[in-house]
């Protein structure tokens, strides 16, 4: 076969060429300590890498986000604390001003430090992280999810659900708390109540002496005694216990429009057995009539706002518009106000093991990631890491050939025709 001088140029051009890329290649993977990897020949070592690479970055934004959710209850802990030091206060204040012997002006003084309470709790609720996230509005965005009117009563506009952040494929942890759960939802089942009920109940169980939630004897001055009910709104219940001569019976109503005959017929129900009859007076006032009998009211419940007057006073002469007595809703009395407080400071309480329990599984989770991190970094550098000794060794040859090609090429290309005829 003849070969012309073009062409044996051609083939040692392309032969440099060759070697210049594979030297260079090799350069490359020597600086970079990484295998160049190819479609030809790494295919399943590129898809590994790909997906490596993919669960890799997954990875990584789980372990933000578990370490977003620590850092976020860390902060809400700090409330929380705040909290149960204000529910602690609370209860000192209630042992405090259950004495019989308070004045008013001591009882005002009371009011005033609880009002002062109240308005710090009302702060924490409405409290907000340095990018103005909520630590209690749920996935509310409001600035305020808790508002208080000029009544004094306060209003949650935040979310029921708390806000969450994504941790694994299968997991989500809370970032923050709903009020809902927080301030709301003190005690358990039908038994729940307001945080801030609790200590408007509190302040006005201090608008009168110590309550135990039950009269004396109704009719210990005569055969007749005048009841007067707070005046209902639209519609609204009324239930107590009529304790007649030790025997208890229930009354419950719904009182229309000021209307309180309802009541007086639920109380008549029981007249055969009790020995007490009723009638309406006047308005809201009822008359209770009885021979010789220990009555008594007690557990009295009704569902007027905490803004209107839920007291029944008592008019032991008949028709002389004098209240002898007081009887308060259940709510204010000393007991109940006392167990309510207990319940805000163990609610509080519960709460805060409920946001270290989180706080720690965000941590755990944090530890897992990284450690899976650190294990699919291993396997990333199995596949991308080159041998240096390999590649060094082949480096070394590819040099040697390039040289010897050169060498060959040289000396060939400086002859001549008649160099080569004898």
């Amino acid at each position: 076969m003849t070969i012309s001088t073009s062409g044996f140029y051609q083939k040692n051009i392309d032969l440099f060429s060759r070697l210049n890329n594979d030297v260079s290649d090799l350069q490359v993977q020597v600086s970079t300590g990484k295998k160049s990897l190819s479609l030809t020949r790494d295919i399943q070592d590129i898809s590994l890498l790909n997906a490596s690479e993919e669960h890799k970055l997954e990875i990584t934004q789980f372990k933000s986000n578990a370490e977003q959710v620590v850092s976020d209850l860390e902060r809400i802990d700090i409330s929380f604390e705040q909290l149960q030091n204000a529910s602690v206060r609370l209860k000192e204040l209630h042992i405090e001003s259950s004495n019989g012997f308070l004045t008013s002006e001591e009882r005002r003084l009371f009011q005033i430090e609880i009002a002062g309470i109240k308005k710090e709790i009302l702060s924490l609720a409405n409290g907000q992280d340095a990018l103005g996230n909520g630590y209690f509005s749920g996935t509310s965005v409001a600035a305020k999810p808790f508002e208080i009117n000029n009544l004094g009563e306060v209003n949650y506009v935040g979310s029921a659900v708390n806000k969450t952040l994504q941790v694994s494929r299968g997991s989500d942890l809370r970032q923050n708390f709903s009020g809902t759960e927080v301030f709301l939802s003190a005690n358990t089942g039908s038994e729940k109540f307001s945080i801030f009920e609790a200590l408007d109940e509190f302040s006005r169980s201090l608008d009168y002496g110590i309550s135990s939630g039950s009269s004396s004897n109704l009719l210990s001055n005569g055969a007749a005694v005048d009841v007067v009910l707070p005046a209902s709104g639209q519609m609204n219940e009324y239930k107590f216990d009529l304790s007649a001569n030790g025997a208890i019976y229930n009354v419950e109503a719904h009182v229309y429009g000021n209307d309180f005959n309802g009541l007086v017929a639920a109380i008549n129900e029981h007249t055969s057995a009790s020995g007490i009859t009723a009638v309406v007076s006047s308005a809201n006032k009822i008359r209770l009539s009885g021979n010789g009998v220990d009555l008594k009211i007690s557990n009295f419940v009704t569902d007027l706002p905490n803004t209107a007057d839920q007291s029944i006073g008592v008019q032991k002469t008949v028709g002389s518009n004098v209240s002898d007595e007081i009887i308060l809703p259940h709510s204010l009395s000393n007991l109940a106000v006392q167990n309510k407080l207990h319940n805000v400071f163990e609610h509080f309480i519960s709460k805060r093991t409920e946001l270290g329990v989180a706080s720690s599984t965000a941590q755990n989770f944090v530890n897992s990631t990284q450690n899976t991190l650190i294990d699919l970094s291993e396997d990333i550098s199995k596949i991308e890491d080159a041998d240096m000794a390999e590649l060094l060794t082949k480096l070394q040859g590819l040099l040697t050939n390039k040289e010897a090609a050169q060498a060959t090429f040289s000396r060939l290309s400086s002859k001549n025709l008649f160099d080569f005829m004898g």
